[in-house]
Order: structure tokens, then sequence, then C-alpha cells
């Protein structure tokens, strides 16, 4: 082989590879290691569903925080519901090295996630988990009448639908025991081919 042959070749491997393929030089979706608890919670009878979610309360909302929690510490991932309708409830799966740094063992997750089920079924029944009326308004009287106010309650139950339902106990769970611990936990309704394909919960490091 000639010195200017050798000098081609060189030169040609200093080159990188051609590209040819878009789809396999972007980077996988990143997502937690998840411990699917799933189907050991699907085995639990149903009667063991119709708990109260806050009678007693859980314990992590009176456990102190750990002293020393890092801020933005994993991007925000979602854990999907198990179909279009929130009484099948969501995907046990903890993702233990991301939850335990911040406080949050297995059974408190566990726990809100079955509570959330547990809320929605409530909810769908026309009972509410967290609480069931209106505040209540003093009523105005002007001579025989009585001037009904927005918000007065009067002999009917105040119902929400199961997602105002699973928001309001995802607000009392942020209040009481994550955001303390620089997390934030929402809902939000996942949306495929324009139409409703279920529910994500959206968890992220505050």
């Amino acid at each position: 082989m000639s010195e200017h042959e050798q000098d081609h070749l060189a030169i040609a491997d200093d080159f990188p590879p051609p590209y040819s393929d878009p789809l396999s030089s972007s980077p996988p979706k990143w997502e937690p290691q998840f411990e699917d608890l799933t189907p050991a919670a699907t085995l639990r009878k149903s009667d063991e569903m119709e708990r109260s979610p806050l009678d007693p309360p859980p314990e992590c909302f009176s456990v102190p925080s750990p002293l020393r929690i890092r801020s933005h510490d994993f991007p925000s991932f979602r854990i999907p519901s198990l179909s279009d309708k929130l009484i099948d409830g969501f995907g046990i799966l903890y993702p233990r090295a991301l939850l335990e740094k911040h406080g949050i063992t297995r059974e408190d997750w566990v726990r809100f996630l079955e509570d959330l089920t547990v809320a929605a079924r409530l909810s769908a029944r026309g009972l509410s988990a967290v609480g069931s009326r209106v505040p209540v308004k003093p009523l105005r009287t002007r001579g025989p009448f009585i001037m009904w106010l927005p918000g007065t309650i009067y002999d009917a139950p105040f119902r929400r639908s199961p997602l105002e339902e699973v928001k309001a106990l995802i607000a009392v769970w942020n209040e009481s025991a994550f955001e303390r611990r620089k997390l934030r936990v929402t809902v939000q309704v996942r949306v495929e081919m324009g139409k409703k394909a279920g529910y994500d919960l959206v968890i992220e490091s505050l």
C-alpha cells in the first residue's frame, strides 16, 4: 500500500459514519425505575378498598420530613390510570430511588394511590372522602321572602365528580405530606387521537 493510499484511509477513518436514521439518534424517554405493585393490589378484597381515605390520617402526615432534601433532583414523571375511568384507579408503581430520599415510603405511596381509587368510587356513589357540603352562608330575608345566596345549601348534598374528588384528595396530600418534602402531585386528563384516553398523575420535584 502506497503512502498516498495510507493517508487516504486515515482521513476516511476520521469522518463519522453517515447519518442515516434520525429516529435512532433520539434519546430514550426518561422514566424512573418502578416497583410494580399493581398485581398485589388487585388481589385485595373490594371491601378493603372501602375505607375512609383520611380516617385515620396517613402516618406521613405527622412524621417529620427528612432534614435535607434536594430540590429539583429528578425530572417530572407520570403514572397512568388503569383505564379511562378513575374508579379503576392508577398503576401501583413505586419509584423507590426517588421518593425514599423525600421521606415517602412504599407504604405511604401505596396508601396514597389506593386512596385515590377509594375517593373516586365513593364519589360515584354520591359520597365524599374530603367533604360533602359547601360552606353554609346566612340567608337574607326581605319581608316574607328568603334571598338565596350563591353557595347556600339546604337539604341537597353537595356532590363532586370523581375527578373533582380525586383533585381534592390530592390537594390534602400535597398540603399535609408532599409539599413540605419538596414534591407535588397533580392529575391530568390524557388525550390520544383527540379523545380522552385516561388520566395521568404527574409527580414533580420542587
